[in-house]
């Protein structure tokens, strides 16, 4: 057998005693080839070891078989949910992923933009930071026709396909929920109105409290952020306010994470009833010392659509962009099943 490191196209054609363009052509599945030959090109070149030199297919192709993915936040269940989908569509599809994690921050990703087009990959999925405005960065997308698709965190003046959840409407069915079970001091830890998602769940609180017969109180709305730090100190404002909640609606699990923490440390009289509601469900949630009522967000579905759409505008330039909106459910602690749940007992 030949060395697997040095195996060439012409070593296959060797062996099946075809030309080199004939096992080329029938790697890539081309219809001169019959299927008889495809096969026998296949089954020799994994025997061989044969390695396809994805560098020389993207020039003789003008594609490169690769997709850049940004995303804010590697830690966050959600995104390694939605990375779960894309990861399903890019296997399905033989294509390869580049992953870069901006940490909430404008300038890593940035680089990271840059860098994945340096790379040629043949488009780019994009959930923005917590921070991010239109920038050069996505200018230069633009310009050089790198399909690009926005899922989650998105730009409204950026040109682009956009897969996002239903966050005004997820919103509200949380803090109506929490109306209706009769809390009466709703407090909303909120993202901040720089990212879509942050502005549109704090619309959804703001509108559930106006269609009931609650004042709105904007001494309950802190601006923080998204991660557990900005939910530690969006609640130990509230608290510094004086302002003791029946119920939290914060912007994502982390920030309701960071808020149980600051509830617990501070020891505060009537801060043990608080209800926490967030948006994103955690599996763990079942485990929590304070059960968290859910925004349940398909993460995984999310994934797969984006990617899906992004493989088809790589295929079809001419595409219109167009915007996918996933609906959100609630989801109690009582309804999570653990992830043994289904298998037998053990024997």
């Amino acid at each position: 057998m030949a060395d697997s490191s040095r195996v060439t196209l012409h070593d296959i054609a060797e062996r099946l005693d075809l030309t080199k363009v004939s096992v080329s052509k029938a790697l890539r599945g081309h219809p001169d080839i019959s299927s008889g030959t495809k096969a026998r090109v296949e089954e020799t070149a994994q025997e061989m070891g044969y390695m396809p030199n994805r560098l020389a297919q993207s020039l003789s192709t003008n594609e490169s078989g690769t997709v850049g993915v940004v995303v804010p936040k590697i830690a966050h269940t959600f995104f390694s949910d939605v990375l779960g989908g894309v990861y399903e569509v890019a296997t399905e599809n033989d294509y390869e992923i580049f992953l870069c994690v901006s940490q909430e921050n404008e300038s890593q990703e940035r680089r990271h933009l840059r860098k994945l087009l340096s790379l040629q990959v043949d488009g780019l999925l994009v959930s923005v930071s917590e921070n991010t405005e239109a920038n050069a960065a996505f200018e230069k997308i633009t310009d050089t026709n790198t399909p690009l698709v926005f899922f989650d965190r998105a730009l409204k003046n950026v040109p682009a396909s956009r897969v996002l959840v239903d966050d005004e409407q997820g919103a509200y069915d949380a803090v109506e929920h929490a109306i209706q079970s009769g809390h009466r001091h709703v407090a909303h830890i909120a993202g901040g109105p720089n990212v879509d998602i942050g502005r549109k769940r704090r619309n959804g609180y703001v509108a559930a409290v106006e269609a009931s017969d609650i004042p709105l109180d904007d001494g309950l709305i802190v601006e923080s952020g998204f991660d557990e730090a900005a939910g530690y100190r969006g609640m130990q404002t509230l608290l510094d306010r004086g302002r003791v909640p029946d119920a939290l609606f914060a912007v994502t699990v982390p920030v309701a994470l960071g808020a149980e923490d600051a509830i617990r440390e501070s020891g505060r009289t009537g801060t043990e009833q608080i209800q926490i509601y967030s948006f994103g469900q955690h599996s763990m949630s079942r485990f929590f010392t304070r059960p968290h009522i859910s925004v349940h967000q398909p993460a995984r579905k999310m994934g797969k659509t984006a990617l899906s759409i992004l493989l088809e505008q790589i295929d079809h330039p001419d595409r219109s962009f167009r915007d996918v909106i996933l609906p959100t459910r609630l989801v109690e602690p009582s309804d999570i099943q653990p992830p043994y749940s289904s298998r037998a007992p053990a024997t």
